[in-house]
């Protein structure tokens, strides 16, 4: 059986590798290597398969997913001793990075502490671990402890000749310089980084270079250098999936240099592209799930805590005993609360994307139909009554999901209020529709012009809508104004034409 366990465990990090991602084939040998170990009740073997899992899961960015796994994999390892465990210095270093990269930094130093000891020095794994030390101290604010395991990665790295790692620490001093504000140091150490790691072709070390590199430049208020570095780091960003909380870092970093320079144009453009990311990001192991699982992490070790003080006193007391059943029970009905929750936000926003795309074929589609049409002014007429019709069911949509429990996913995208605004009178709309009506009432169109000089721009769109039939609900919809506006409007146009309003007024509603 032992064989069988190993060879399951071997094909699950095979398979995520041929697909560059974790699949349904990858997981169920994991998931059978995981349960074969646990009938021979080998803690080591237990111990090994149980992390080889999680460290997929953790590459491809399932932090939740790989919460559990861990904590099964770290109670397991507190009733062993390292000498037991097969690899330790990897166990413990699989465990240190999947600790830091959810927010729990002390934790991560302890554990990539220990795996120090089991690693012989002078080697690339003793490189990566002093360097991934130094990270978490940083992550910490401890800019001082964190230079001092750098240099001792880089100097480790650089005897060894690991040009990788070397590269990486070079990059990583330059964050420090750039904290201290010496953004001359800071530059030419990731420079440095970025054509070692150009030059071996680590995609992921050279894009988090340049990110860094970008927002040096930008605190040194360098637009252009900044923006070339945040550039090349979202270039990279967009060729794999899991590296989207990389893209939405990269974007956000680039709004922030629009925005300096005042490129309302290109700001907007980022902050709609932010969106997008966000809104799949949601739906994935982002930001969001991440502080969720260092929330997670803290509260299962306190109930490890607990629980191993429970097995010193035997657990003999049966109030103890009750204790953690109801915390148990407590901490499954929390869980299944959270997903249910999580199930039910994930349709809402299924049905409200849904909704979007409706609307926006639909307007896609009718505007189409226009192009088609011959451009004639009961062309432009039926095109304005189909934006009317789609103005009043996105009106009415509006109200209803500000009622309902879907009133947030508006409120934070406000893709319906978009749809609804593109659907106003534009600009263009008004020229194509006033041109038409110019060649179908010739007459009365140059009698407004001579004989009315004091009809506004503004006043005349209401007229020519009045002319075609449209009432004051109709136009104020089309224009996106209120009908007490276009009331107002005709009530100051009354005041100015004096006795020649009502001859206006005969003029427009007579058949010619």
């Amino acid at each position: 059986m032992k064989d069988q366990l190993l060879y399951q465990a071997l094909m699950g990090k095979a398979y995520t590798e041929l697909f560059d991602g974790l699949t349904s084939t990858a997981e169920k040998h994991f998931e059978s290597s995981i349960k074969k170990a646990n009938k021979l009740k080998d803690p080591a073997l237990l111990i090994w398969t149980q992390l080889c899992y999680a460290e997929c899961l953790y590459n491809y960015r399932e932090m939740t997913k790989a919460l559990p796994v861990y904590l099964n994999a770290i109670r397991h390892i507190e009733n062993i001793s390292p000498g037991e465990m097969i690899f330790p210095a990897s166990s413990f270093k699989r465990i240190g990075y999947y600790m830091g990269t959810i927010g729990d930094n002390a934790e991560a130093i302890i554990y990539l502490r220990k795996a120090l000891q089991h690693t012989r020095g002078n080697t690339s794994e003793f490189a990566e671990i002093l360097d991934n030390i130094g990270q978490y101290y940083f992550a910490s604010n401890d800019y001082k402890n964190a230079e001092k395991y750098f240099v001792q990665a880089s100097v480790t790295a650089k005897i060894i000749k690991d040009d990788i790692r070397y590269a990486k620490t070079l990059g990583n001093i330059g964050r420090i310089r750039e904290k201290q504000g010496n953004f001359k140091e800071a530059v030419q150490l990731l420079e440095k980084d970025i054509a070692i790691s150009e030059k071996l072709g680590t995609d992921q070390n050279t894009m988090f270079a340049y990110t860094v590199l970008a927002k040096v430049f930008l605190k040194d208020q360098q637009w252009k250098k900044a923006e070339s570095a945040a550039d090349k780091a979202e270039a990279i960003a967009q060729t794999k999936p899991y590296y989207q909380n990389n893209e939405l870092e990269i974007i956000k970093l680039k709004l922030d240099i629009y925005s300096k320079q005042n490129r309302t144009g290109e700001e907007l453009a980022a902050r709609r592209k932010m969106k997008v990311l966000e809104d799949t990001l949601k739906l994935t192991d982002g930001a969001l799930p991440l502080i969720h699982a260092n929330l997670m992490a803290q509260k299962a070790k306190y109930q490890l805590q607990m629980q191993k003080v429970d097995e010193d006193l035997q657990k003999e007391s049966l109030i103890a005993k009750t204790a953690v059943v109801i915390a148990v029970l407590v901490a499954f009905l929390l869980t299944f609360n959270f997903f249910h929750s999580k199930r039910k936000e994930r349709k809402r926003q299924q049905i409200y994307d849904a909704k979007i795309k409706e609307h926006e074929l639909e307007k896609n589609r009718y505007e189409e139909n226009l192009l088609q049409a011959q451009k004639t002014l009961h062309a432009q007429i039926e095109y304005l009554k189909t934006k009317n019709y789609h103005i009043k069911q996105l009106t009415a949509e509006i109200e209803e999901i500000k009622n309902s429990a879907s009133s947030h996913i508006e409120e934070e995208s406000g893709r319906l209020h978009e749809i609804l605004d593109s659907h106003l009178m534009t600009e263009e709309n008004w020229q194509m529709f006033r041109r038409e009506f110019q060649k179908e009432y010739p007459d009365f169109y140059q009698t407004l012009k001579t004989e009315f000089p004091e009809i506004t721009n503004a006043n005349l769109r209401i007229i020519l809508l009045q002319k075609m039939g449209f009432s004051s609900t109709e136009i104020s919809a089309l224009l996106g104004i209120t009908q007490d506006a276009v009331k107002k409007s005709r009530q100051r146009l009354k005041r100015k034409l004096g006795d020649k309003y009502d001859q206006l007024f005969s003029i427009v509603f007579s058949e010619s």
